[in-house]
């Protein structure tokens, strides 16, 4: 075993949408702006959803005071035009702790009734304007007219993911963990990626093999949207963009996304929105001194050294925007076997990352936006542990780009109308460290070189519609939204392995895997999509969404309705307590590594006697086939159930409980048939099963500050022969019969606690404590035969790590510039963590 003293923690984000609510309810919501549309680009879908839903008819009640008025935005022309769906708070004391709100409808139009005598506050607010706030004085009089005219917002150095609300979200079924990007900057983040901030959210844990894992589902199972575009590798499923954090405006996890927006996953989808350029020029440079290696109390060489570059600014004021960042990375991070040479313990990394965006006011209604992304990185000495020194070691290299484009557009009825088109090119290499030879799996320490070189190019060009509807009224108030797509993606490559030899103990073979064929590889694909999904306000305590995705391949050739449902119920109209649920239907994506797997190389399979040399039996070839002949897309079925509530002003407490049943996933199972070999089938067989409950509690003591602890009960259970297991990115040749059981990341019991905390002269104290049960083992023998039941053979002791960063604002005298400087460190207490068995 071996202690691992990296660790990484990560975040997330949602987008905006308009939300509707049709009069005056005793909560305070806040409207999800809509998006926008790039018309002149692409087809427009437009898809008219007509329900008649009647609810019983309530009492009327006789007003005695009303208050109305318009919202409104002046236009390019300078006439008024009034904004549908802005939310108009009204707050005073003639409420008491309460206040009313509404949504104003298609005219801009909104209206209190009922109200009493006194001094009241009036505030207004939507999507890309500066919110409005005014005191008012209510006369005893039958009628009040108070029109708001709205103002563009104007940008601030300040970013922030989601408004400091007062309470809690009342209207959302399934609201998105959040992290905010002033915490991304002070939380203790390894190697300061926006991934390693996601295992601050529970139920996401990094793996053993030091992929993420949400909700207990695999990493290829989930997906990742910058802002609105896949960016997953089209080959492997997995996460495949660099971003400088700095740009990173906000980032999001949904764990149960049941708005059907959201497809090709069955696991959760994490979420970025990027960030503009402000109203002034602004220069940010971070991390410009290096770090050096201490090796055995002595100073050799470069350890890393990470600069980042941000900057922006308007290049025509009110108009157009620009922000650039910039990010040079080189790193190395030891890996603690005393066995080693000290100056061979390192996996390296190197990494280049430009962002650019180009925001572009068009008018009051009309926002265009474009950004452009390069990747470029070298990892040097992937898997080096315990059992692989450098030599028996991979490297991986990648290229890429990412071109965005959408457009947002507010038409003249209300509704709103969003358009996004996007290129993204991922292009990666997997070649041994040292040498092209043998690669010799021994109990003790594995020797030779790595045995598998991949060359892979890839493509995708996405196009998607988004049409949001005017805000309706009909049986309570309705928000809804249409969307369509289409995905066009392509692959090319080559994939070839050396010989696996199986030493025993002695050093004798035990057995050897050959491979034969060119390992040449291409497929492409088509994706096409619909969706159609309503936020439906049904009463004052009861909120729906609902919709239908479909969604279509040309691999898996699938019809696949995926219908979803989520609710929130108010118990008690006191903007404190909500209960929240739902269920859906959710599909995975198929990956071109499983779309080509009857084009990978054939193995060649060799069994020895006891002196190494004496063959037992022949050499018999393993060939690749599909099992049923034909591919069917993974699906699980997801459902939760939550109870949150503000226990005191500031002190939000969540309960709840979710699973996952994953069904038709691919697994891959050596058998042996009729005819001299074997086979190893590629199949839809496989299965998995997420439980999960979770007790969260968040304090926040102070502005810009809060601190979250959370418990999480889980299992994690499923087959363990998955595709991407042996045919990833980093393949494992040895393939034995599957097996159900826990899966590798299954950790029952954690406990995360963190905080990001602002104290007097501009000092911040992040902490972050993590805490979980070990993962699970298996016995293997000298032949690599699991030893009993895979997986149970006990845990890893228990993980705990205390990461700690500090950092402290100044201001440098006579060029009046500002700074932070600070520190930090990962696992305080030094406790032994484990990661090789």
């Amino acid at each position: 075993m071996k202690n691992d003293l990296t660790k990484a923690k990560a975040s997330s984000a949602t987008q905006p949408r308009m939300v509707l609510s049709c009069r005056a309810v005793r909560r305070d919501t806040l409207p999800r702006a809509g998006g926008l549309a790039l018309g002149p680009m692409l087809i427009g879908f437009v898809i008219i959803l007509a329900l008649g839903v009647f609810s019983p008819a309530r009492g009327a009640q006789s007003p005695t005071i009303v208050l109305r008025g318009t919202v409104s935005v002046a236009a390019p022309d300078g006439q008024s035009l009034g904004i549908a769906g802005a939310r108009v708070r009204l707050s005073g004391a003639p409420l008491g702790s309460s206040s009313l709100a509404t949504f104003s409808d298609a005219q801009g139009d909104y209206e209190f009734v009922g109200l009493a005598p006194g001094s009241y506050k009036l505030d207004a607010g939507f999507q890309g304007f500066t919110p409005f706030v005014k005191d008012l004085s209510i006369p005893a009089q039958e009628t009040l007219v108070e029109d708001i005219r709205l103002e563009i917002e104007e940008l601030r150095e300040s970013v922030t993911v989601q408004a400091e609300a007062e309470g809690i979200a009342t209207t959302e079924a399934a609201p998105a963990a959040e992290i905010k990007q002033d915490t991304l900057q002070t939380v203790p983040l390894v190697n300061e990626r926006f991934t390693e901030a996601l295992p601050l959210i529970p139920g996401v844990v990094r793996g053993p093999d030091g992929l993420l894992n949400v909700k207990g589902a695999r990493a290829s199972q989930s997906g990742l949207v910058v802002n609105s575009a896949n960016v997953t590798d089209p080959v492997t499923g997995e996460y495949a963009i660099n971003l400088p954090i700095d740009v990173v405006q906000s980032l999001q996890v949904l764990t149960n996304p049941y708005a059907p927006e959201y497809g090709k996953f069955t696991g959760g989808i994490t979420s970025i929105e990027t960030r503009r350029g402000t109203d002034k020029w602004r220069v940010q440079l971070t991390n410009f001194f290096p770090r050096v290696r201490r090796r055995d109390g002595d100073f050799v060489g470069l350890g890393s050294v990470t600069p980042r570059l941000a900057f922006g600014g308007p290049m025509k004021k009110d108009k157009v925007n620009i922000f650039q960042a910039l990010e040079y990375r080189f790193v190395r991070t030891e890996v603690e076997v005393e066995s080693f040479p000290p100056l061979q313990r390192d996996k390296k990394l190197e990494s280049f990352d430009s962002f650019t965006q180009l925001d572009w006011e068009i008018n009051a209604l009309n926002h265009f936006t474009t950004t452009f992304s390069l990747f470029p990185q070298k990892l040097g000495f992937v898997n080096l542990d315990t059992f692989n020194p450098q030599a028996v070691t991979a490297n991986f290299k990648q290229r890429g780009f990412f071109w965005g484009i959408n457009e947002k557009m507010v038409l003249a009825n209300g509704s709103l109308l969003e358009s996004y088109f996007s290129i993204k090119q991922f292009d990666a290499n997997i070649f041994p460290s040292s040498g092209n030879g043998i690669m010799n799996l021994a109990p003790d320490v594995n020797s030779g070189n790595f045995f598998n070189r991949q060359d892979r190019e890839s493509m995708r060009y996405e196009a998607l519609g988004v049409y949001n509807l005017a805000p309706l009224q009909f049986a309570g108030s309705h928000l809804m939204k249409v969307g369509a797509g289409v995905n066009y993606n392509t692959f090319d490559g080559r994939n070839l392995s050396s010989a696996v030899r199986i030493l025993r103990a002695n050093g004798t073979r035990s057995a050897e895997i050959d491979f034969a064929g060119g390992g040449e590889l291409g497929r492409n694909k088509t994706e096409a999509l619909t969706y159609v999904q309503d936020k439906w306000g049904l009463t004052d305590r009861l909120t729906l969404e609902y919709g239908l995705r479909f969604d279509r391949d040309t691999i898996a050739d699938e019809n696949n309705f995926a219908p979803r449902l989520g609710f929130a119920f108010l118990p008690i109209l006191d903007d404190r307590t909500v209960i929240r649920g739902g269920v859906g239907l959710f599909y995975d994506k198929t990956s071109f590594n499983v779309a080509t797997f009857e084009q990978l190389q054939e193995r060649v399979l060799t069994r020895f006697g006891p002196d190494g040399n004496q063959l037992i039996g022949f050499s018999l070839p393993q060939r690749l086939a599909l099992d049923k002949g034909q591919f069917r897309t993974p699906r699980s079925v997801n459902w939760n159930i939550e109870f949150d509530r503000e226990w005191v002003k500031n002190l939000f407490i969540r309960v709840g409980y979710q699973q996952r049943e994953g069904r038709r996933e691919y697994l891959l199972n050596p058998v042996e048939d009729s005819t001299p070999g074997s086979m190893l089938l590629l199949g839809n067989g496989g299965r998995s099963r997420y439980k999960e409950f979770q007790v969260t509690a968040r304090f926040r003591f102070r502005p810009a500050s809060e601190i979250v602890a959370s418990y999480t009960r889980s299992a994690a259970t499923g087959d363990l022969n998955d595709f991407n297991s042996f045919f990833g990115n980093f393949e494992n040749p040895i393939i034995r019969p599957n097996e159900r059981s826990r899966l590798p990341w299954d950790a029952p019991n954690r406990f995360l606690f963190w905080g990001d905390m602002t104290f007097k002269y501009g000092i911040t104290v992040s902490p972050v404590l993590d805490v979980h049960d070990g993962f699970p083992l298996s016995f293997i023998d000298e032949d690599r035969n699991f030893v009993g039941a895979r997986n149970r053979a006990g845990r890893f002791p228990t993980f705990a790590s205390l990461d700690l960063q500090v950092t402290k604002r100044i201001t440098i005298p006579f060029i009046e510039k500002k700074f932070r400087v600070g520190v930090k460190v990962f696992n305080l207490t030094n406790h032994f963590n484990p990661r090789d068995f």
